[in-house]
């Protein structure tokens, strides 16, 4: 007979949890799914090396703290989870589980689907972990990578996607790696999406097939540290938010893909709000960097959203679907600061200089701390507001936008090979927003994200005097003093490092002469030629105390025609403003170098001492050769300096010629009305190839007012 002592501890006996156990493939089941079937809580499915020819579902659920794992015991490279002929829409489905992973398989060869990934979690579920998988050759359409349909009122959450590889998918068109629906406290970090035709990485809300309480949207989780790389085929984002909220997408990388980052709502009556949209490195995309709003009126919004410290490099690739580096749509109130923006030129084709784009009505919108580039200059460079444009980075803080901003080369490292690490002498570095605390952050290398007084504009957070030599430091000590050994901007101590310690009265960073620091970082004398980088100045000289400047006035030796046959005319009006100007009836003409290709020429248009048109035409990009060693140039955008039509004819005396047009605000002009006692020169030059010619107009002119300056030569 029983006592109850005994019956007590078969009780407690009965109650005790199986101990976790190993079950290995195919040793003690041949296939996955056996194992699946047979793996309890705290049980991992532990796969040898070799391909498995089937396509599994997880049989039960873990509990917390005792996952049911599935994973390889050599890693994705030698273990294998091949759907190929094996009927079913995901290799592996996860419906309505919780407490699995799935580690280190390599799961390919699902083809010919019309809707099916290479993992797919359904319904809700908690403590789910997807890592360090790689999945390939997912083909048909709406063939995806990784799937979360999270279409119960309880959600997925808890959710880790993380170190996976998808690429050679065709998710179009849907996603490669996409969250949709009631799916929450997620992180995806640190996968490498690639070479896919559509959208890499989604975060979705509105969708009702999927989640029928437009409430329930992908919310409150990180995309972090991801790198995506040629995704799309049209139109397609990099990173998405489509309707998701309270989103965080940082330090992650995107390159080549359609749109780098995005922050819309494709569902009418859905916002995507509250997201942080910060640190990210996003270049070379082929329609635009970071674009937010909905798509059009009748569909949903981004409002309330915030835009930090991205660096944003030369996108907007395509010539004909190419907008630039940001492009807003129908979205209100959100933030954009700290950030770095440098545009594609005039020599990386079209489109160019576009900063921000703006074709639809908005409000709210606030930009300011942001870094603005391009080699064409701050007069090249395109904004948009509202639907209004704007030419130029003065009529853009004319709009009472980037109040704080700035136009300047932010010296980095090596933006053309790909590294945006700040050099020590960036104008980007402590010149961020100085309220921005940065708490918690960091930079794209993981850094402190703010070192010195204030943040670093960017996605890169300059740390000299953190103790740690970073990218483009050659020591640091741990301190910002100079003429110790390691200077100020963390390189050693010595001349042309650009910082002057010790005796050193100067140092500009090079061990040139003629720049007035000399070889040895001492001052050149007080007369000593340089040059003031001003094309129309003459007789650059150095003060004696670093500094170079010139006289604005005509140069002295020019080839003036002796009798009349040039004219001028300049029109302001204001973004209109026009020049023409012909040259004629000079000296003979032979040369006038190579401008197509090696020798560039400068407009300078004086009135006695001061410069009313300063105007580059570059060599290369709009010119051609004619016959007899003439040229002529045509760039109807006007780009770099306004000139848009240029004809330099060769002849003898009396039969050379030169033509030149130009429009718009590049050209500079300034305030008419000249005095009337006035003559005023105009001087076409090129240093490389050592010509200039002129004409002269003296009073009265034929037209001397504020809206026009008109006269024939004598």
């Amino acid at each position: 007979m029983r006592t109850a002592a005994l019956a007590a501890a078969g009780a407690l006996l009965a109650a005790a949890p199986a101990q976790a156990a190993t079950i290995d493939v195919p040793a003690d089941h041949a296939t996955i799914q056996a194992a699946l079937h047979a793996a309890g809580p705290g049980d991992t499915v532990l796969v040898a090396p070799g391909t498995y020819n089937e396509k599994v579902a997880f049989a039960s659920s873990g509990t917390p703290g005792s996952p049911i794992v599935l994973t390889s015991s050599a890693g994705a490279a030698t273990t294998i989870l091949s759907g190929a002929s094996v009927p079913g829409d995901n290799i592996v489905l996860i419906d309505n589980r919780s407490h699995v992973s799935v580690i280190g398989l390599t799961i390919r060869d699902n083809t010919g689907l019309n809707d099916g990934s290479g993992i797919r979690i359904l319904g809700s579920g908690k403590g789910i972990t997807i890592r360090d998988n790689v999945i390939r050759e997912i083909r048909g359409q709406n063939a995806m990578g990784i799937t979360v349909y999270a279409d119960q009122a309880t959600p997925v959450e808890d959710l880790i996607i993380d170190g996976n590889e998808i690429f050679d998918c065709d998710p179009s068109p849907s996603e490669a790696l996409v969250l949709n629906g009631n799916v929450r406290a997620f992180e995806v970090t640190g996968n490498y999406v690639h070479d896919v035709n559509n959208i890499a990485i989604d975060f979705i809300g509105g969708e009702t097939d999927i989640q029928p309480n437009p409430n329930l949207v992908a919310r409150e989780g990180v995309c972090r540290g991801n790198l995506v790389e040629r995704c799309g085929s049209g139109f397609s984002g990099g990173i998405y938010i489509d309707g998701g909220r309270d989103i965080l997408i940082e330090n992650n990388t995107v390159t080549g893909c359609d749109l780098g980052i995005e922050v819309g709502a494709e569902n009418n009556g859905i916002n995507a709000t509250g997201n942080v949209v910060r640190s990210n490195v996003v270049y070379g995309n082929r329609v635009v960097g970071l674009i937010f709003g909905g798509y059009s009126a009748s569909v949903g919004r981004a409002n309330d959203n915030y835009f930090y410290n991205n660096t944003l490099y030369k996108n907007g690739t395509d010539a004909n679907d190419g907008v630039g580096e940001i492009w807003v749509q129908y979205g209100d109130d959100n933030v954009l600061e700290n950030n770095l923006v440098w545009s594609r030129d005039s020599g990386d084709g079209a489109p160019m200089n576009t900063m921000v784009a703006s074709f639809n009505a908005t409000s709210g919108n606030l930009f300011d701390y942001n870094l603005y580039f391009t080699e064409d200059g701050a007069a090249a460079a395109q904004f948009g507001d509202s639907g209004v444009a704007y030419s130029g980075f003065a009529a853009w803080q004319g709009a009472s936008q980037d109040d704080n901003g700035i136009f300047a080369d932010p010296q980095l490292l090596d933006a053309g090979a790909g590294d945006f690490h700040l050099t020590s002498t960036s104008p980007a570095v402590d010149a961020g927003n100085p309220v921005y605390a940065g708490v918690g952050q960091t930079d794209i290398d993981d850094s402190v994200r703010v070192s010195g007084g204030r943040v670093d504009i960017g996605a890169d957070e300059a740390t000299c005097g953190d103790g740690n030599v970073d990218a483009g430091e050659t020591c640091d000590d741990g301190g910002l003093m100079s003429g110790d050994g390691c200077d100020a901007n963390c390189t050693v101590t010595a001349c042309g490092n650009g910082i002057a310690a010790g005796d050193e009265q100067c140092d500009d960073a090079n061990l040139a002469g003629g720049d007035c620091c000399d070889g040895g970082c001492q001052f050149e004398s007080d007369g000593a030629s340089c040059d003031d980088g001003e094309a129309c100045t003459n007789g650059d000289t150095c003060d004696g105390a670093g500094g170079c400047s010139g006289l604005t006035e005509p140069a002295l030796v020019c080839d003036v025609p002796a009798t009349g046959g040039s004219s001028l005319k300049l029109t302001e009006s204001g973004s209109d403003d026009r020049l023409q100007w012909k040259w004629g009836r000079g000296p003979a003409v032979s040369d006038f170098g190579d401008p197509s290709a090696a020798d560039d020429y400068h407009l300078c248009v004086y009135d006695e001492d001061a410069l009313l048109v300063s105007s580059a035409i570059p060599a290369g990009e709009g010119w051609s050769e004619l016959a007899g060693g003439s040229f002529k140039y045509r760039r109807s955008d006007g780009s770099p300096g306004g000139i848009t039509s240029a004809l330099f004819k060769t002849g003898v005396a009396g039969k050379a010629r030169i033509k030149l047009k130009g429009r718009g605000a590049a050209l500079g002009l300034a305030p008419l009305a000249i005095g009337g006692a006035s003559t005023v020169t105009v001087q076409l030059r090129s240093e490389s190839a050592g010509t200039c010619f002129g004409a002269e107009f003296s009073s009265p002119f034929t037209r001397n007012d504020a809206s026009q300056l008109s006269d024939k030569s004598d």
